[in-house]
């Protein structure tokens, strides 16, 4: 029987072999036992999907499901970002939701990602305990449960103008590039801008299940379409989001992409010098170190935290944050959801623009001024499974002080393995929490050290 295991980011599958009616079923059950054994059967549950294959039928069956354990359900009319069901499991006190979403894997995959109360994505004791559930037995409910359809849309729109400065992004008559990539983003991050007076441009706004054959996930290779129509010119910005909405993708108006990096270091900037804000940074063990010297540059505390935005979602929820995200592409922002919001992350990239009345590109020339200048990158290896036993093997034995023929001033087991040889220079090895990979990264002062260091850990890599 297949084993249900949540990752970082939820259970996902491949539909047909493990992700199954069966299998959501004994899912569903487990979750429904969770949160009864928690004392919230009297609180609705939320339960939404993406665009994915067969993702209406898998939530009206697990709505079904959870009405019959004697759970009231909010049924989403239509696909819907993971960020709006967070908002919703907040505003309404929720006992909790279920996104059928699969984020930016392959189209063949579909997951479940479960939010508890508090909206953030599930923590590790929560997830241990939902694994834990699966095939018992659950006792027969009081009363079955009601099925109402609910479209959050214009909540959640209400609910970004607390965080967006619309008003300037009105006043700055901005041209704008939208991708959705075929995903849940169509008629929340478009509609937001229009509402803003901005002329949108729309890439992709349809449903197709297999996103044109590629993984709905705004990296350069990605939106190659965005980015040859940036370059053709007419645009302030273009903007992305993936296959659900919680990550995003940022194109300048030449055409450069940006990554989830240097979003969140323009973020930081953008919140600190153009709206006033303060509070912690908070980036994963994985995250450029360039928001540490933005930090140190505006007198802000740095907290690192291990990879996966429910190790950032606790500490926004605390409150004293400006910022909160990953490399991955995660971001939110003190005030606002304990949860990645790519709709969130990009109009405030269209906010920023529209304030300093600059592209990106220039800004980016302010922030080098400032911190001094960084390069990072990442690698993603399909390994076999005895190639990553034997690679995490030899990195357990590595000596802790010296690695790639470098001194390491600081080692991090946390999490991988990171090693940290300067203020500008480090490495993190470490398996993907969702998909059958290893990730490396890196990051040095210069692009041609850099590229050395990547050379150097390939080849390290290889010689597994």
């Amino acid at each position: 029987m297949t084993r249900i295991k949540f990752g970082t980011s939820g259970w996902r599958a491949i539909l047909s072999e493990d992700f199954t009616f069966a299998n959501v079923g004994r899912a569903v059950d487990a979750i429904a036992l969770y949160l009864r054994g928690a004392g919230l059967q009297e609180r609705p549950v939320i339960v939404s999907s993406d665009t994915r294959f067969m993702a209406d039928k898998f939530r009206a069956f697990a709505s079904e499901r959870l009405a019959g354990h004697g759970f009231d359900v909010l049924l989403t009319t239509r696909d819907c970002p993971t960020p709006v069901v967070s908002f919703v499991i907040r505003a309404r006190k929720l006992a909790g939701g279920i996104n059928f979403t699969a984020s930016h894997n392959p189209p063949e995959y579909q997951g479940i990602k479960f939010s508890p109360r508090n909206g953030a994505p599930a923590g590790t004791d929560a997830t241990a305990a939902i694994e834990q559930l699966v095939d018992q037995p659950v006792p027969p409910a009081a009363r079955k449960g009601t099925i109402t359809q609910i479209d959050p849309r214009e909540d959640y729109l209400a609910e970004l103008n607390k965080f967006i400065a619309f008003d300037a992004i009105r006043a700055a008559k901005m041209h704008i590039a939208v991708d959705v990539l075929w995903g849940t983003g169509r008629g929340y991050l478009d509609e937001a801008l229009c509402r803003a007076g901005s002329t949108v441009t729309m890439l992709h706004d349809v449903l197709n299940p297999l996103f044109g054959g590629r993984r709905p996930e705004p990296s350069a290779e990605n939106l190659g379409e965005l980015i040859a129509l940036m370059k053709k010119g007419g645009y302030d910005i273009g903007l992305a989001t993936d296959g659900d909405a919680d990550r995003f993708g940022v194109v300048d108006r030449d055409g450069t992409f940006y990554n989830a990096n240097m979003v969140l270091c323009f973020t930081a900037w953008h919140l600190f010098k153009n709206r006033k804000k303060t509070g912690r940074i908070v980036r994963t063990v994985a995250t450029t170190c360039y928001l540490d010297r933005i930090a140190r540059h505006f007198g802000l505390e740095i907290v690192e935290v291990p990879v996966g935005f429910k190790y950032i979602g606790p500490l926004i929820d605390e409150g004293n944050v400006l910022v909160g995200g990953e490399e991955s592409g995660g971001l939110s922002i003190g005030g606002h959801i304990p949860e990645k919001d790519g709709v969130l992350a990009c109009c405030l990239m269209a906010e920023l623009v529209a304030t300093e009345k600059k592209p990106l590109g220039a800004i980016a020339k302010d922030i080098e001024k400032a911190a001094g200048s960084l390069w990072n990158d990442r690698v993603d290896l399909s390994l076999t499974q005895d190639e990553k036993a034997r690679l995490l093997e030899r990195l357990a034995a590595q000596p802790h002080d010296t690695f790639l023929g470098r001194t390491v001033a600081a080692f991090n087991g946390v999490d991988g393995y990171k090693f940290t040889f300067g203020d500008a220079e480090w490495t993190l090895i470490r398996p993907s929490g969702t998909e059958p990979i290893i990730r490396c990264y890196m990051e040095s002062d210069t692009k041609g050290n850099g590229e050395k260091l990547k050379k150097e850990l390939l080849a390290y890599m290889k010689a597994t």
